[in-house]
């Protein structure tokens, strides 16, 4: 490996030139723009590596169970380097990025090549991977070194409002293998194993409007809700308290999280007593939870509000809920990715779940031993002048190689 290792430093230029591509293909969502394009280009990538490839189209059904209805086509590519090995390694690549800011100091979807960095929307989240990847393939043909065991790519959309309708979909159908899975995690020394459970509601209290001179007259939900959250302050106190046994890469991320108030919406005008009032919260489980319990645990706390407030009303919507996500075990897999990490990085391998959650989720739900790795700048997913290290596409680009060729 260390000629493969030797081309990967030695051709930085075709990684750099691969993201700056990916970069300027704007594939925003909401609500998926440009997915078409992106897929021709990524095809085109692959074939050129030898990889055989084929295309999935998301069918409506699917489409509006999820509540898509606007965007482009939801296509997923799907690339094979079948080498007759009797296993498969999965890489899984979302292509779609957030939306940009006006705070950027660039052009967001120009990419700009400043210091040793690549910035641009996406080039952390994660088409930096995208290139880190195919840049380890191309690594390895060049060097005519042959995998010992079949890799097969999945370029997916819709990662970033859930992924149900781009990886979840292939998974479901059956359409992708994976006796091995690896996807975007932790970066440097730490590789992530799986992630917290998600578990939104929307909360909307009902009070009585009224003209502002006669709030006598009405039922304040704005008051109301305030209430209703100092009730559900107690509860996040107790969830904090909880911490699990898995190890987390700084130890406020053990425990469970409850942040209300992310997205809020009430009253009409100043004058009037507000009617309703919305807000949401934001639940993150640690693995030894459980969705049911957790969501009992809102419900009663509401139950008992609206018995004790008659005038008024509570009422309550989980709108999404993912259960914890741990990959299985497997040995041999394992040592293999650590000692890849441990090689390149120069430090012992730190095995983490995330606080967030990722696509991975869908093959660990599945029992396969599924790891995520990234490459990195600075890990600030989602933010203005968001940028990648040239050095840790080339990291992590060796990091995928020597998966790649030791991995039977």
């Amino acid at each position: 490996m260390r000629i493969a290792a030797d081309y990967l430093k030695n051709n930085k230029k075709y990684v750099i030139n691969l993201l700056a591509g990916l970069i300027e293909i704007p594939t925003i969502n909401p609500p998926g723009e440009n997915y078409e394009e992106m897929v021709s280009f990524l095809e085109r990538e692959c074939r050129l590596l030898g990889l055989t490839t084929r295309k999935y189209v998301t069918p409506d059904r699917v489409l509006d169970k999820f509540g898509i209805n606007a965007g482009s086509r939801r296509i997923s590519l799907v690339a094979d380097l079948d080498i007759g090995a009797e296993k498969v390694l999965h890489i899984n690549s979302h292509y779609d990025v957030v939306p940009a800011t006006d705070k950027w100091d660039t052009d967001p979807f120009k990419a700009v090549v400043k210091a040793g960095r690549i910035y641009g929307r996406g080039s952390e989240d994660m088409k930096g991977n995208i290139a880190s990847v195919l840049f380890a393939l191309k690594a390895l043909k060049d060097s005519r070194i042959i995998p010992k065991i079949n890799i097969q790519l999945s370029f997916t959309p819709d990662e970033e409002i859930g992924g149900r309708t781009g990886l979840g979909y292939l998974v479901d159908e059956g359409l992708v293998r994976a006796d091995y899975a690896m996807s975007e995690g932790y970066s440097g020394d730490y590789i992530s194993i799986g992630n917290k459970g998600v578990l939104w509601a929307d909360i909307e209290v009902i009070g009585r409007s009224a003209h502002g001179s006669t709030p006598h007259k009405g039922v304040n939900s704005f008051e109301r809700m305030n209430l209703l959250v100092n009730e559900l302050v107690k509860l996040k106190n107790r969830i904090s308290k909880r911490k699990t046994r898995y190890s987390m890469r700084d130890a406020a991320s053990r425990s469970a999280t409850f942040v209300m108030g992310g997205m809020t919406q009430g009253g009409i005008k100043a004058n009037v007593v507000p009617g309703v009032t919305r807000f949401s919260i934001d639940r993150r489980l640690i693995p030894e939870e459980n969705i049911n319990k957790a969501k009992e645990e809102i419900a009663v706390i509401i139950k008992k509000f609206n018995r004790r407030y008659k005038d008024s009303k509570v009422r309550i919507r989980f709108s999404s809920q993912e259960k914890p996500a741990i990959s299985r075990k497997d040995t041999a897999f394992f040592k293999i990715v650590s000692d890849s990490v441990e090689k390149v990085a120069g430090k012992r391998a730190n095995f983490s779940v995330m606080p967030g959650a990722t696509d991975m989720r869908y093959f660990m739900w599945k029992g396969i031993p599924a790891l995520g790795y990234s490459a990195s700048g600075g890990e600030k997913w989602h933010s203005d002048n968001e940028f990648v290290s040239i050095d840790s596409l080339v990291d992590t680009s060796t990091v995928f190689a020597l998966i790649m060729s030791q991995l039977s």
